[in-house]
């Protein structure tokens, strides 16, 4: 209701100003010139207003019109025939302005939701649809291992055993993850990711997510500076993202393919860092932090077949799965390590390598504390 209200208010002053401004030049430029003017603002409401406003406009401005435009003046009596069609003819033109306008904009209105109801669905379809697989897998494999090492444990070997184990150790590490890709999903969508800042050892926040792919790290190659200084980071949103992206370079590159996770220092000419130190501990250690912004590089490459060209600027995107018939996934592992990366300042990047496979980078602002 007050909406309207304001509609009406604002759809009478708009034809009252506009008269205003016409009344001074009126006898140069003529009353049916007034009359296309004021059709105009008419028609400029009804592509913004309610319908009831915009009704209001068009008979107010019929009034006014004929009013201060057509003699004879201040009254709202019509001498001439024509003046007298014309002046029906400027109502009819407007309130039918007004209708077809208010009718389009509702079409489009009503189109709109349509499209975002479809989209909607679609996103929930694709999203149950890899929950219906991707859940079940894992769920599957650890029934089929612990199952049979319920029915056959006497007759299997130590060797047998231990691959049932590792299986079952596996299908839940899967599940777990999927689980919590989905939990920090909505913590994003959610606007509550906070970054918790600490001075963190970049040499333990890699070698820590190699060691969460203890199956696979024969083929990750760390490469990290021995006296790379101590950076000023969230340590689990770090962690997390870059293990998103060890994993995500893992599950779609060939098994003998090798995995290359890199950081380096730069100094950040451009930036300027604001986080303040507020621990008693932390203000200790200004006299030896560097007081320069730099920028932390850390990069995953493989050598793998890349991203598709024409997909690129999309992997970052909710949902993404880019051959997602040979590959589990939900497709939220690439948007959380933009989430989590953007929640610390950062920026995110992936491009595909000359030399064959994929290379994606994480940036952060950061100061630096020298080790010793």
């Amino acid at each position: 209701m007050g909406s309207n209200i304001r509609q009406v208010s604002v759809a009478i002053a708009a034809v009252l100003l506009t008269a205003l401004g016409c009344y001074p030049i009126a006898n140069f430029i003529g009353y049916r010139s007034v009359a296309l003017i004021l059709l105009l603002v008419v028609s400029v409401l009804a592509m913004r207003m309610g319908l009831w406003a915009v009704l209001i406009s068009a008979g107010f401005s019929a009034l006014i019109w004929d009013f201060f435009f057509i003699p004879p003046f201040f009254t709202f009596t019509i001498g001439a025939a024509e003046d007298m069609l014309l002046m029906v003819m400027y109502f009819i033109v407007a309130l039918l302005n007004a209708v077809i306008n208010y009718r389009v904009r509702q079409f489009e209105q009503v189109k709109l939701q349509k499209e975002e109801r479809e989209n909607t669905l679609k996103l929930y379809n694709t999203l149950f649809n890899a929950l219906s697989h991707d859940l079940r897998t894992p769920v599957a494999a650890i029934l089929v291992a612990s199952d049979t090492l319920q029915d056959y444990n006497l007759s299997l070997s130590k060797r047998q055993q231990r691959e049932l184990l590792a299986e079952i150790t596996s299908g839940a590490i899967r599940l777990s993850e999927q689980v919590e890709n989905l939990l920090n999903m909505s913590r994003i969508e959610a606007g509550v990711i906070q970054a918790k800042k600490e001075w963190c050892d970049v040499s333990d926040l890699t070698y820590g997510v190699v060691e969460r792919h203890d199956r696979d790290a024969g083929r990750i190659v760390v490469s990290v500076s021995e006296d790379m200084p101590f950076v000023y980071l969230d340590f689990g949103l770090t962690t997390h993202a870059l293990h998103n992206l060890v994993s995500n370079a893992l599950r779609h590159t060939p098994p003998e393919a090798e995995i290359e996770v890199s950081a380096e220092l730069l100094e950040d000419l451009s930036g300027h860092f604001e986080d303040t130190f507020t621990s008693g501990r932390e203000e200790n250690l200004k006299s030896v932090v560097d007081t320069k912004t730099s920028r932390l590089i850390l990069k995953v490459k493989d050598n793998g077949r890349g991203f598709p060209p024409e997909e690129i600027n999309t992997a970052f995107d909710k949902f993404f799965r880019y051959d997602y018939t040979r590959f589990d996934g939900i497709g939220l592992g690439l948007c959380i390590v933009k989430g989590f990366t953007e929640a610390q300042g950062g920026e995110v990047s992936i491009r595909n390598r000359d030399e064959g496979g994929a290379e994606c980078t994480l940036e952060f602002p950061t100061r630096v504390l020298k080790k010793g």
